[in-house]
């Protein structure tokens, strides 16, 4: 038993973990800035062409628009669609679609 080899050492562990290709990577999206902002309730209106709620208050019914438009066509489309609608009408050049001034 004396010169019997010992067998080699075993390890456990997290190997081939590569976090870049996970959702951290992905940006949040920030619907609660977003739906406080004039030109996305622009949009919100826009879109809906008022036949969304039953009052003139955007506030009181822009939030179960957003979700609604999530759950039926998509997070990341909704977002896209409003980035989009935001680039085509050209009045907030100098903002980002947060209305963050852009270089700042």
């Amino acid at each position: 038993m004396k010169n019997s080899p010992k067998p080699p050492t075993q390890a456990v562990g997290v190997a081939g973990f590569k976090a870049d290709l996970y959702a951290s990577d992905i940006k949040k999206i920030d619907w609660h800035i977003l739906i406080h902002l004039p030109k996305f309730q622009m949009y919100a209106v826009q879109m809906t062409g008022g036949s969304y709620g039953n009052c003139g208050n955007v506030m009181e019914w822009i939030m179960g628009y957003v979700q609604d438009r999530i759950r039926s066509y998509g997070e990341q489309n909704f977002f896209d669609e409003y980035v989009n609608w935001h680039s085509e009408k050209g009045y907030w050049k100098n903002e980002d679609v947060y209305g963050q001034l852009i270089g700042e």
